[in-house]
């Protein structure tokens, strides 16, 4: 999956309002003009900023991350993020920015946090809910489970039909039809020895019932799209669904297409889009076609990914070499493939519904709030994380840990979270207490005596503020 295409989609789409010159070059993927466009507001310094540079720092971010300038981009997310007033859309922000780095760089279990609580907030807009649950259902996705990624399609499918621009709708569409067609390769007869997406395939089965049927693409559907981005990535889909499926006639044209240089952001030639070709071609028993389009990715191409669990290419390299009688190697391939697999479903596949709410003491911090804040910042969070039952845990206390004042620790939270240190103290308490009261451990305790061992005193204050961060009392939970 050109995971770009949908960063650059919804980058775009979101920016036609307030940035339509810039929306519509990102739209049909020419990077270099959408940079040129809004990089005059590089030059203003913070206090020169005027009204809506947020919004063009923001787009610069997004362009500098898609030409993988990301050192650049992260410092422009770092600005955006302070011109930002209003706290809500600071949060969201925040949440968002560090999602989409988090995927680039295959840190599947903090996007997918930092996408769930962007889809869930409530100062959330209807556009910035679909874009959460596209990022979820990517993220679900690369990690082979078809069952969740479906399902939070369908999510982003019933968002986008109530939102005013058409180009939502099309841009789920495509995402469904990228999820089928690159499932049903994987998961083929001819490559059941992809472990990692046939084992993603049994996992993702746990829920009641039979497995939803793959979303196989209307290709007749879609050659209305209105954009070139959106109507040139179906085209490319259609015809590597169609390798897959045995159709020798469509080898050359999906080769073709592999060669060109405007089909995606960038106008260059993803990694992933060649090794989805490879196995492609792999499921459809055209392991010449797969071993030429394999040649084609350089060390160079792959240096410019992220090194995290390339697990599609390790196999497809695994096949090929097995196709060209060439076992040692192709055993060696596999063996890396499968420890790469089975640490990547540990690290990452089953972490995934913990990772919003890992609180206990000692633990490593590794979730998208300590993703969202500077190095030196994130001292201070696990400061927090480790005395969060402290009763008298304090703002002051967590300033003086990492040697800052209290008034830099509560605008560096304020800009990079959009929430005060206090605030942040009362939600991981109030997340504690939430986590203890389902589980069956302290059945017999009282709420309060659960309250009382993460730090909280005043009932009034638990009952007041539980009800308005998980829209239940404690009572209902415990009894839930």
């Amino acid at each position: 999956m050109v995971i770009k295409i949908y960063f650059a989609l919804v980058t775009g789409i979101a920016s036609k309002a307030m940035l339509p010159r810039y929306a519509a070059a990102l739209l049909d993927g020419d990077l270099a003009h959408a940079y040129e466009i809004v990089a005059e507001v590089s030059d203003r310094g913070d206090r020169q900023l005027i009204p809506g540079d947020d919004s063009r720092l923001l787009a610069m971010s997004d362009v500098l991350s898609l030409l993988d300038n990301d050192e650049e981009a992260e410092h422009s997310y770092r600005r955006a993020q302070k011109a930002c007033r209003n706290d809500q859309q600071l949060r969201v922000m925040s949440c968002r920015n560090a999602g989409w780095q988090a995927l680039k760089r295959a840190r599947y279990g903090t996007a997918h946090s930092c996408f769930t609580r962007m889809a869930r907030d409530d100062g959330a807009t209807r556009e910035e809910m679909i874009e959460g649950s596209i990022g979820m259902a990517i993220v679900h996705h690369l990690l082979g489970q078809q069952r969740s990624a479906t399902e939070l399609v369908q999510q982003a499918v019933e968002l986008a039909g109530e939102a005013d621009d058409p180009l939502w709708s099309q841009t789920v569409a495509l995402l469904a039809a990228d999820c089928s067609v690159r499932g049903e390769i994987c998961c083929s007869g001819s490559l059941t020895d992809h472990a990692f997406w046939h084992s993603g395939r049994e996992t993702g089965m746990t829920s009641a019932g039979a497995a939803p049927p793959p979303i196989l693409p209307d290709w007749a559907k879609n050659d209305g799209a209105q954009i070139s981005l959106i109507a040139n990535h179906f085209n490319y889909l259609r015809y590597l669904y169609a390798v897959a499926q045995g159709e020798s006639e469509s080898v050359g044209p999906l080769s073709s297409i592999i060669a060109q240089r405007a089909l995606w952001p960038g106008r260059s030639i993803p990694v992933q889009a060649k090794v989805d070709a490879v196995l492609a071609a792999l499921s459809g028993g055209f392991a010449p076609a797969a071993e030429r389009i394999l040649e084609t990715i350089s060390k160079r191409d792959i240096d410019g990914v992220a090194r995290r669990w390339n697990l599609d290419l390790l196999y497809a390299r695994a096949k090929v070499a097995a196709h060209r009688g060439q076992m040692q190697s192709a055993l060696q391939l596999y063996t890396t493939y499968s420890q790469e697999a089975l640490l990547c479903l540990r690290l990452e596949t089953l972490t995934l519904p913990a990772q919003a709410s890992r609180t206990v003491a000692g633990a490593e911090v590794l979730d998208d709030i300590a993703a969202r804040l500077p190095a030196k910042y994130r001292r201070a969070y696990r400061y927090m994380v480790e005395h969060i039952s402290d009763y008298g845990l304090s703002t002051r206390e967590v300033a003086a840990h990492i040697y800052v004042t209290e008034r830099s620790l509560q605008m560096m939270f304020k800009h990079s979270l959009g929430i005060s240190p206090g605030a942040l103290i009362r939600q991981l308490r109030l997340q504690g207490i939430h986590d203890e009261l389902q589980t069956d451990v302290h059945s017999a305790a009282t709420v309060l005596d659960t309250a009382h061992r993460w730090g909280l005193n005043s009932r009034s204050t638990l009952v007041k503020s539980y009800r308005k961060q998980f829209d239940e009392s404690p009572s209902e939970t415990l009894n839930g």
